[in-house]
This record gives structure tokens, sequence and C-alpha cells, in this order.
């Protein structure tokens, strides 16, 4: 197999990808501008390019350096809930003209293509990812969280359309990826954040009344489902080829906001304040379901909520 190509691949969802394809034996090369990561993750060996996903010269600079790909992970995005409203038109346009460009790499070099999008590609369906494929979004009058959502949808629709010319390109939608390395800061993970606060002694935040829910899923579980998504040629089941499929990667198990800052501060000693506000457009539930994963893939989490907000804790500790 030729060279693997991972975009925001020095990111937290990204570095840990990164470390799979390497220990698995695979010659890596990363893309990456260093805007939310240190491109001191990048493991001994693993080609770095430093550029945007947008510029057609990085992705040249990419295929000067290792030749042609053979499989490309795009996850290059701008993401933090909070960047949502403020920086609309960036987010939108990393996401759409960063996709196009992969998709322009992957036809050029014949490679097969995994495009990360989000559950936020389904907006405000309360229904989403368990039966209604739909999407909804609320008007941009109201707010402006779906500059992420909405681009991801767009992303999904280019992916398709890439499909329908020959590109073998496969959709994957993590579902709140916490662990290790993801960025704290008021435009951070909100697993992160939770801890950070605890370690700095300020009260960890829930925003609204804390009720809402999410599928909080190991960073590793997730990867192994990426790397899943690259690897197989068709699905497992015997059901064929995997271009054109979309698959969440998830936990089931729904956790609120409010149980996950409990949950949080007994490990780490914190206290829980509750704002009152929630972020614009906040989904008030999250449950992906994963038997297409589980079924053509072979895929399911392993790793109970406990268990590795435990692991992310032990971490941050051996790290300060």
């Amino acid at each position: 197999m030729g060279p693997v190509l991972v975009t925001g691949g020095t990111g937290f969802l990204g570095s840990h990808l990164v470390d799979r394809l390497v220990s698995d034996g695979h010659d890596v090369v990363v893309l990456d501008n260093g805007s939310r990561s240190s491109f001191s993750r990048c493991p001994a060996g693993v080609h770095l390019v430093r550029g945007d996903v947008r510029s057609s010269d990085a992705w040249l600079d990419v295929e000067h350096a290792v030749g042609p790909c053979a499989l490309i992970h795009h996850l290059g995005a701008i993401n933090g809930t909070a960047r949502f409203d403020r920086e609309a038109e960036d987010v939108i346009d990393v996401a759409v003209n960063g996709a196009m460009q992969a998709i322009e790499a992957a036809e050029r070099w014949g490679a097969r293509l995994v495009l990360a999008s989000s559950p936020e590609a389904y907006g405000d369906n309360p229904e989403a990812m368990q039966g209604d494929e739909r999407s909804m979004f609320t008007p941009p009058t109201e707010h402006l969280r779906h500059s992420y959502g909405a681009s991801k949808y767009l992303v999904e629709v280019l992916a398709q359309a890439a499909v329908q010319r020959g590109v073998d390109v496969r959709v994957a939608r993590p579902c709140n990826a916490y662990g290790p390395r993801a960025s704290g800061g008021e435009n951070g993970q909100v697993v992160a954040m939770m801890f950070e606060r605890a370690l700095e002694g300020r009260p960890l935040q829930v925003h609204g009344d804390g009720q809402q829910t999410r599928c909080f899923t190991w960073v590793g579980d997730v990867v192994d489902g990426l790397e899943r998504l690259g690897r197989l040629d068709e699905a497992v089941d015997g059901s064929g080829p995997l271009n054109g499929a979309a698959f969440n990667f998830g936990s089931t198990v729904e956790t609120t906001v409010g149980q996950l800052a409990d949950l949080i501060a007994t490990l780490a000693d914190g206290t829980v304040e509750h704002d009152g506000q929630g972020h614009p457009g906040d989904v008030r539930r999250r449950r992906p379901s994963i038997h297409e994963a589980r079924d053509r893939l072979g895929w399911s989490p392993t790793t109970p909520l406990e268990e590795g907000i435990s692991k992310t804790w032990g971490a941050i500790q051996a790290e300060r």
C-alpha cells in the first residue's frame, strides 16, 4: 500500500489516528497548519507538510514529498462550538474548500478517501441518526451555530457527487470523541474544558440546565472505526463495496452534560456550576445508530465512559 495522508494529523483525533497507522506499519504523511495543535505531536518518521487544506499548493507539496497517496483521511476542520457563531465564514471555508481539495487529490491519485463529517450535519433534527436521515437547520437569523453543521452536510453532498464520478469516498461521523490531547480553553472540547477548569481550581461549567444528552465516545474506539473504514475494501457482512457509505462512530449510551460534570468533578475533586444559558442551537438529545458500522465494518465501541474518563484524567496528570 502507498502512503497514507492524514489532514489535521497533529490535532486531537488526527494525532491518535496517526499513532495507530504508524503502529500498523504504514508510511504516514500529515498535512496540518498547526492552528489547534503542536507539530511536535508528529511521531518520528512521519512526513509533516505544513500547509492549509484549502490550498492546492499544500496538496502538491504532499505529492512532491511522498508521491501519490493511496489513502486519505481528511480530518482537517475548524472545530469548537464557541467558534461556530464567531468565525462562521472561516468554518464554512475550511470545511467546504478543504473537502473539495481532498476530493480533487483523491481523484488525481486514484486514492481512497475517508471524509470526516459530524452529527452536526443533521442540524436540529431530534431523531437524527435514529432512522431519520433528514437534516434540519434553524434560520441563520437566530444563530450561526450551523455554519459547522451545514458545511458538513455540504461535505457529504460533495462526497456523493464524487462517488458518482467513480471516486472511492466513505464518510465518517465521529460522535463526541474525548480523550488525551483534546483542546481545552474557550474553544475546546467539553471533557477537556472541564478537566482544565478542575485543575485550575475553577468550577466546572455546565451550560443551560445540563439535561442535554450526548454519547461521549473514547478516542481509541473512534480511531478503530476510522482505521477499519480506510482499510476495508468491502463490508465484512458481504453487503458489498463501502464507497458512498456513511458511518456513525459513537457510543449508544446517553449521558447528560450534568452527569458528565459530576463524574469529572468527583474524579478531579472539583465543583460544578450551572450558568443557566445554553449554546445557541444546542440539540437537546443526540444518540447515534451504529448498526451500519457494526454490521458492515464489524465495529462497536468497547470503552465505558467511566473507564475512558479515568484514562483521560490519568494522561492529564502524567503530563503535569
